[in-house]
């Protein structure tokens, strides 16, 4: 293939040092100062969801020391050390830590640090457009359209999403390095930052692994065709070799991911493989939607698992999947008889959609009633900016070639088209600004989600609307009487409100749906205490310490319990324990030398016989 009148060399190469400067200053400016103003109401906004346990409420993150931990569990190994988990993620445990380090409790740094993420993300990818289409103006139009999408709310609003930006940051500019490293110069240098950002996208999120298939992908589709060598020698021999690198940096994170987790994945929600296969279409194009219709966008959505080949459920959605991709393919044949060039790009694009999604259709590794999320499509969404980048190039060159001075109203509409996505991006953003405001917005648009109502009701619990708590948690048991969360909430909110009957019932029923959560033992003992049952409560509290033996309090509530039955020297091995675990422990320490004095004081205490005159 000859060079292109830019100077593209053949195989879709150049170097780009140059052009990244000057020309290239204000289209950035652009975008980063409309994607920080997209956002910036975030900063007000306070911690939701499982911001409240992962930042709040989390120990390892408070303190260096537990910095070699993050590299051998899970995230959530905190609370659940022998809960099999799916996410090792060092550096966003690192990432919550330097925040913790830096900005302690309060909120709006948090945001700040999340927003910056997401904007050096979004000029990571206006770096990426401008690789694929050659176009600034066409880069800038996707690289906005990343920026302000709607769909990106609760990966940079939801200050736990964080995980998303993140993996994105990592995995784009590693990309980019290892595109710099093909190009003249010093390509070592290049090559080695792209492998240690590869390393730091897989330890931020485990979908990074498809930037060695993505290196594969490209390599096969930019193969050079030099030298006389046949095409169908080039390409496995070039993507092999681009690809050695980024699979040794693989062969080194997997044992390392497999040691931490006890294997690769674990399955969550035990799913028939033909389920899983009915559900997927359902799935995809409800994500084809909010890429297209960014709205009534929610933390949770009404997706069920597809059992049976309905035509609404099944038919319907794989038949608008096929037209799409049928589409697609129809787009780049057209666009590779224009343009060689352009086709590969719009290729890469589809593939790198492609790819992002796949993972995240496993649904056998996610919990039942969240196989959907909006923050899933980040990643995916790099390449189907890049798709309308390329589609808006061609659009423009079109109307500049038909009649002079239309690409202007092209460059127009763009315009008012990026101030309705960020008006979009601010009004969805809003819903992320409390706790109650989130699930209430979650509530509405996925009435049957029992995550949705559990949370709500958790929410309204919070503001102290017990009634109406209850009355949402009894309408989520309804609809699954075994849902851990909505038992053990509601066993709680009858534990706080001194109500200890319904405590226990609500505290057995979670322990028997999911037996792998220390706290609901403890205070299921402590709830059977108040009702006298002591035997069976320290018992409950015993099972507490071997589900979570350092779970903070275990130790202190088994000896208030045996101090209660009367089992003093026990119940002062307990305060001892509580005292040795955490000696800033007061309560602990005074109940230990209350302990201690009664048991001497019986020690001194004569006994009858000892005490009564002997006869004579």
């Amino acid at each position: 293939m000859d060079a292109t009148r830019d100077g593209t060399k053949p195989g879709g190469e150049r170097d780009f040092a140059g052009q990244v400067r000057g020309a290239r200053a204000l289209p950035a400016a652009v975008l980063i100062t409309a994607t920080c103003l997209a956002y910036a109401a975030t900063l007000g906004f306070g911690f939701v969801s499982d911001d409240r346990f992962q930042i709040v409420g989390n120990p390892f993150i408070a303190s260096w020391r537990f910095l070699p931990q993050y590299f051998a569990s899970h995230v959530w190994s905190y609370i659940y050390p022998h809960l099999l988990s799916n996410y090792y993620r060092p550096c966003f445990l690192l990432w919550l830590r330097l925040n913790e380090a830096v900005f302690g409790g309060r909120a709006w740094g948090w945001h700040l640090t999340s927003v910056a993420v997401h904007v050096a993300v979004t000029y990571l990818v206006f770096r990426l457009g401008l690789r694929l289409t050659r176009d600034t103006g066409a880069a800038l139009a996707g690289a906005l359209l990343f920026g302000l999408h709607p769909v990106h709310v609760e990966a940079v609003a939801y200050v736990s999403g964080v995980a998303e930006p993140l993996a994105a940051l990592f995995l784009v500019a590693a990309f980019l390095a290892w595109l710099r490293s093909r190009e003249p110069g010093p390509k070592l240098r290049w090559l080695a930052a792209a492998l240690a950002l590869y390393a730091g996208a897989l330890l931020s999120k485990e979908s990074s692994l498809m930037l060695t298939v993505l290196v594969v992908v490209f390599a096969w589709i930019y193969v050079p065709r030099e030298g006389g060598e046949t095409l169908s020698v080039g390409r496995p021999r070039a993507a092999l070799v681009a690809a050695t690198p980024f699979l040794a940096v693989t062969a080194a994170y997997l044992p390392l991911r497999i040691w931490a987790l006890e294997g690769f994945a674990h399955t969550i929600t035990p799913l028939a493989l033909s389920a899983e296969l009915l559900t997927i279409p359902s799935v995809l194009l409800f994500y084809l939607r909010l890429l297209l219709w960014p709205f009534n966008l929610s933390c949770y959505y009404d997706t069920p698992y597809v059992s049976a080949p309905a035509f609404r459920d099944f038919v319907l959605p794989l038949t608008v999947i096929l037209l799409a991709l049928a589409a697609l393919i129809f787009w780049y044949r057209w666009t590779r008889r224009q343009s060689r060039e352009e086709s590969r790009a719009l290729a890469f694009a589809g593939l790198w959609m492609a790819l992002a999604i796949a993972p995240v259709l496993n649904f056998r590794l996610l919990p039942e009633g969240e196989i959907a999320h909006d923050r899933y499509l980040y990643l995916p969404s790099v390449g189907f900016v890049i798709l309308v980048a390329l589609a808006l190039r061609q659009v423009e060159r079109r109307l500049a070639r038909s009649t002079p001075g239309r690409s202007a109203w092209v460059a127009a509409a763009a315009v008012v088209f990026a101030a309705l996505l960020a008006f979009a991006t601010v009004r969805q953003s809003l819903y992320w600004s409390d706790e109650l405001s989130l699930n209430f917005r979650a509530h509405q648009i996925a009435p049957q989600n029992v995550w949705a109502t559990t949370s709500l009701a958790a929410a309204a619990a919070a503001r102290g609307m017990v009634p109406a708590a209850v009355s949402l948690y009894q309408q989520a048991l309804q609809s699954r009487p075994d849902f851990w969360r909505a038992n053990v909430n509601l066993a709680y909110l009858y534990y706080q409100q001194g109500n200890f009957p319904e405590a226990v019932r609500y505290f057995e029923r979670s322990s028997a749906a999911d037996p792998t959560d220390g706290d609901q033992f403890l205070y299921l003992g402590l709830a059977l205490a108040q009702t006298d049952r002591l035997e069976e409560a320290a018992a409950a509290i015993r099972t507490a310490l071997l589900v979570r033996p350092q779970g903070k309090g275990y130790h202190l509530g088994l000896g208030l319990v045996l101090k209660r039955a009367g089992n003093l020297p026990e119940a002062r091995q307990e305060f001892a324990a509580a005292v040795a675990r955490d000696p800033q422990d007061a309560q602990a320490r005074a109940l230990l030398a209350e302990v201690e004095g009664q048991l001497k004081s019986q020690a001194a205490k004569p006994t009858a016989n000892s005490s009564s005159p002997r006869p004579r």
